[in-house]
């Protein structure tokens, strides 16, 4: 089912590359509706074309992409990064299909359906404001990338190399068929751009290396594609219904390479890789590590953070704020990221004269969150950095101002601001203000109606 239209497709955006594109929304969907509204043909050729080389095609069509002089531009001709700018434009206003995806809240674990695509800010694309130097910073392709080991030949390989690459030249990758299904070859290489993996240069080699690559040597290949060709600012971001967390979402939701794990050609789950292990051993010694250098339970959890407590406490010079280490679902902030920890004040006697003394909470699920997300995680010394940080609150809290806090709501705002654009932002308060004058004429129309009435009345009665 096709996504419904949320926007118009943007008359003109400015790309990656540096350059300028015009964009016809009238004709982008009359060109959309013949790609994906023909029937597949025999054997399901529409199918086999892949995902991306439709929406190209849809790119391609007549008097839908020009260049700022309003000259036909050819997408083939464009490097990736903007030709997925483009896919992700198509998708956001409803001009190509988007199935809703399934997702689970990484916070609270809730599930919810979204079309990522209508979620993403087009402001940066539309204005032109892509400089920034983290969001807009270009991949590096003139250095080598670290990534897990692989053996390549005879010689164990750590790092791979990049080019770059037109839509014309990755074509036989965006043609693959979306059924999960990745062959190897040397083609296949060169459409992904590896011009070298470690310092093996030739796509044979290269694509052998590939098939048979460790799984998590081949999602860092993917991942660092991945930055490649998709610039950082195509993402979504759905806040949970429930527990309010910021999910990052991938847009355009259909990419050309997936994460999954590869196998060799013809081979089966039980083939040996090429480091030697076969492929279930090495999952399950993954695991057995992964168990062996696991998170502290909760009970080893919180004693470590009552004993760090207890000597912050005793340095800063305060006491009786209540320490609550915090299991269930982690508070987030005003941007949505899941908290380490907070700080509560207290309040003072209610109508029954029960008082509630200060408060710092600690959030278990967050720290474990964390620590599986990187490996350097130090636990102890994010616990001691967390609780000082929220006694700092506590102390600012008594002494009547808390700049901490103004600091943390500038940067949360500051951080929005960077991902929705100056000039959006400053339309979008404009319709706030313009939405709170209509929303105030309505509700006190009949007010502003008696006192017109009345004001009438009496300006013909003094007239007499």
């Amino acid at each position: 089912m096709p996504a419904p239209a949320r926007r118009l497709l943007p008359a003109q955006v400015h790309l990656p590359s540096g350059g300028v594109a015009r964009l016809s929304d009238a004709a982008a969907r009359v060109r959309a509706s013949s790609v994906f509204g023909a029937p597949a043909g025999r054997g399901g050729e529409r199918a086999s074309i892949g995902r991306c080389a439709l929406d190209v095609q849809v790119l391609a069509g007549p008097s839908v992409l020009a260049d700022a002089r309003g000259a036909p531009l050819d997408p083939l001709g464009l490097p990736l990064t903007d030709a997925h700018v483009l896919r992700a434009l198509l998708a956001s206003a409803g001009v190509v299909p988007e199935e809703p995806g399934a997702y689970t809240c990484e916070n609270c674990s809730a599930p919810f359906e979204v079309a990522p695509s209508g979620l993403l800010e087009i402001g940066p694309f539309t204005d032109g404001e892509l400089h920034d130097p983290e969001l807009d910073c270009p991949f590096d392709f003139g250095v080598s990338h670290p990534i897990p080991a692989l053996r390549v030949g005879r010689a164990v390989c750590r790092a791979v190399r990049l080019v770059e690459r037109t839509v014309e030249e990755a074509m036989p990758l965006l043609r693959l068929p979306d059924d999960g299904v990745l062959r190897v070859t040397p083609s296949l290489v060169v459409a992904m751009g590896i011009a070298a993996l470690g310092r093996e240069r030739r796509a044979p080699l290269i694509a052998e290396a590939l098939a048979r690559a460790p799984d998590e040597a081949w999602a860092a290949i993917v991942d660092l594609y991945h930055e490649a060709r998709y610039p950082a600012r195509l993402l979504a971001v759905y806040r949970c219904q429930g527990c309010g967390a910021r999910n990052d979402l991938d847009v355009p939701l259909e990419r050309e390479l997936a994460r999954a794990p590869l196998r060799a050609a013809g081979a089966d789950g039980a083939d040996a890789d090429e480091l030697g292990e076969p492929r279930s051993t090495r999952a399950g010694t993954r695991a057995r590590a992964s168990a062996s250098s696991a998170f502290p339970d909760l009970d080893g959890f919180e004693a470590r953070v009552r004993a760090a407590a207890g000597r912050i406490y005793e340095a800063r010079g305060v006491r009786n704020i209540d320490l609550f280490i915090d299991a269930g679902v982690p508070a987030c902030d005003d941007g949505g990221e899941p908290l380490l920890g907070c700080y509560t004040p207290g309040t003072p006697a209610d109508a029954l004269g029960i008082a509630h003394p200060p408060e710092i909470r600690i959030f278990y699920r967050t720290f474990r969150s964390e620590a599986r997300e990187d490996p350097g995680f130090d636990i102890d010394a994010e616990i001691e950095e967390t609780i000082d940080h929220e006694v700092t609150h506590h102390l600012h809290h008594l002494a009547g101002s808390d700049p901490l806090d103004d600091e943390e709501h500038e940067q949360i705002a500051r951080e929005e601001l960077r991902r929705v654009g100056h000039a959006e932002a400053v339309r979008r308060a404009r319709r706030g203000a313009l939405s709170d004058v209509a929303g105030f004429v309505r509700a006190t129309w009949p007010a502003w109606l008696i006192a017109a009435v009345g004001t009438a009345l009496a300006w013909c009665a003094g007239g007499r």
